[in-house]
């Protein structure tokens, strides 16, 4: 899916987007105890074990760890019902009501209906049960194959604690059993999982789960790997339970198929909601607090940030990403029909190809505020055939499983991650940073939206610790009049970059330029401008002649093919890729 949150899996398919990755955190909360001790006893049926990392011997949790786990997957199932191991009983511990269950498929072979492989399932829940309110709060995923699901599977579990503001991963697998059968481990929490190092990472889900929530690789439209279906997306008949065709998988007619769901509303009912309400948590964890836990407020009205550089992390440098692609399809998939080719139907290029639309131009899917600067929009205007295309996948030598070819939809490439883009656009919401803050950072290094060295190394000068003037809520920042000479985090970066006497033309030496100017957003809006005039003009072959229009379109595919090794080569985010760069991305021959 592309979404990491856990995962539950079965003998392990090459899976594009599970919402649950490796389940291990690193973070977990431990120590050991025994009965002997006079620890209190835990029910029959209750969760005992924990497993920090893939390999390690799962160890008996404490009471006090016990008693620290408060998500609905906790409390309906492992608080005293850990013994129901099969999909069918842990989906009625969860949500009784088959009417409140919803399931999604994801998989890179999803176009393939050839009965033969394994595809990966996503359950999601409404309504409540018990009192505990389960939209958003708790997910499953499991494997399954032609046949449907079996009647033993691992499974991967999340469920969000809200009193504790984060995620909690589990288990089922056999590792820790005493007979060989399945048993629930705690796998861990999304506790501080921004801090970890890459080594901290290996073994555990948090590999993947950079920021502890969830991952849905492709979180927006059109989604090459999920079962969709609306706008001209792809739909999976051959797992449709109303399906007429004569050779769909027998999986399509059992009854967990009649709730089959499609990936738009998994990202608009269930993810994206989800995940604001994450990154409202870690806002709120980097502020001052008061003794009552809300941000306190000194007298002079201010609040303080206390993790600033933490914070402010994912404005700089690439932490997570999505994968998008063009609404068109590429009529060159592996898995397709030669008729599929169309060589003058369009491909229109996604605009986060070209910079980082959400936090620039606002809007969208996500409903970001960002700084409403509507020109980035322009670039979704530019199109390429899709001989075109076929000739650039040639040029570049491109393989998906070994064959030449291309994804399903056309120019499938990473973008600046949803989870943090939401945290700063809250940040900026609340007036943490201001719109001129914003721009002056995202006008250096403009066209490379995704893994930029010139605005990583910038982090260096956010401090940690800083006051602001909160903006009423409900008022856009942009209304706000905000003097960059008093803001306190600008004033204190144009002050550590001056202590080190940037060069003249350095990376650095811009970015003090743009916050020290008077307005770093009328500066952005220019530089966009430029920027789209620019393209069109190069693409334009009335103005640029047909082959200054195919130079152009091969220097930005060029662009697209190092922004998918540089994900690729990557030591965090090259785990989001769990077909070892076979099937996820179509790559160069020599990689």
């Amino acid at each position: 899916m592309g979404s990491h949150w856990y995962r539950i899996q079965l003998p392990r398919p090459a899976l594009i987007m599970p919402l649950f990755n490796c389940i291990l955190p690193a973070l977990a909360i431990y120590a050991t105890i025994a009965s002997s001790f006079g620890h209190a006893q835990a029910p029959p049926n209750a969760l005992q074990l924990k497993q920090l990392r893939n390999g390690d011997k799962p160890q008996v949790m404490t009471a006090v760890e016990i008693a620290g786990l408060g998500d609905p997957v906790f409390k309906l199932l492992l608080k005293d019902k850990a013994d129901r191991v099969t999909l069918a009983d842990v989906q009625d511990a969860i949500q009784p009501n088959t009417a409140n269950r919803h399931l999604f498929i994801v998989s890179e072979r999803i176009v393939q209906a050839a009965k033969t492989g394994t595809r990966r399932a996503v359950v999601a829940f409404d309504g409540a049960n018990a009192g505990e309110t389960l939209k958003g709060n708790v997910m499953l995923s499991v494997s399954f194959g032609p046949n449907g699901f079996p009647k033993e599977a691992e499974i991967e579990a999340w469920g969000w604690d809200d009193k504790r503001g984060r995620y909690n991963y589990y288990k089922l697998d056999a590792a820790g059993s005493s007979r060989g059968g399945m048993v629930w481990k705690f796998r861990g929490s999304s506790e501080k999982a921004d801090l970890l190092t890459t080594r901290e990472r290996a073994g555990t889900c948090l590999r993947c789960h950079v920021s502890g929530a969830p991952i849905m690789k492709e979180l927006f439209f059109p989604w090459n790997n999920w079962h969709a279906g609306v706008g001209g997306s792809f739909f999976a008949d051959y797992l449709d339970p109303a399906s007429p065709r004569p050779d769909k998988w027998p999986a399509a007619n059992t009854s967990p198929f009649m709730r089959l769901s499609m990936a738009d509303k998994l990202e608009t009912d269930f993810l994206i909601p989800s995940f604001k309400r994450f990154n409202r948590s870690r806002l709120n964890a980097v502020l001052r607090q008061n003794a009552s836990g809300s941000p306190s407020i000194s007298p002079a009205g201010t609040m303080t940030v206390l993790e600033g550089t933490r914070l402010l992390r994912p404005l700089f440098q690439t932490t997570e990403i999505n994968l998008i692609s063009s609404r068109n399809t590429s009529g060159l998939p592996p898995f397709g029909r030669a008729t599929d080719f169309l060589p003058r139907s369009n491909i229109q290029i996604p605009a986060s190809f070209f910079l980082n639309v959400q936090l620039i131009a606002g809007g969208g899917t996500g409903g970001l505020g960002g700084l409403k600067l509507i020109d980035a929009n322009r670039f979704s205007t530019f199109k390429l055939s899709q001989q075109e295309n076929k000739d650039l996948v040639e040029k570049f030598n491109l393989l998906l499983d070994g064959v030449r070819g291309d994804t399903h939809f056309a120019w499938f490439v990473p973008e600046p991650g949803f989870v943090e883009n939401d945290l700063v656009d809250q940040a900026l919401q609340l007036g943490v940073v201001t719109p001129h803050f914003v721009a002056a950072v995202l006008a250096v290094d403009l066209e490379k939206p995704v893994f930029s060295s010139a605005r990583a190394e910038l982090l260096k000068f956010v401090p940690d610790e800083f006051e602001f003037i909160p903006v009423p809520r409900g008022t856009d920042p942009l209304t706000v009049q905000r003097d960059p000479e008093k803001d306190f985090l600008t004033q204190e970066v144009i002050s550590r970059i001056g202590q080190g006497g940037p060069d003249p033309g350095t990376n650095v030496d811009e970015f003090r330029k743009l916050l020290a100017s008077p307005d770093a957003v009328a500066e952005l809006e220019k530089r966009v401008k430029a920027y789209v005039e620019r393209i069109q003009a190069a693409l334009d072959p009335a103005a640029n002649g047909s082959n200054g229009r195919k130079a152009e379109l091969e220097r930005l595919y060029g662009l697209l093919v190092e922004r998918r090794r540089l994900m690729e080569a990557h030591p965090v985010l090259q785990n989001l890729d769990e077909t070892e760069g076979r099937l996820l991305f179509p790559l160069p021959t020599r990689d």
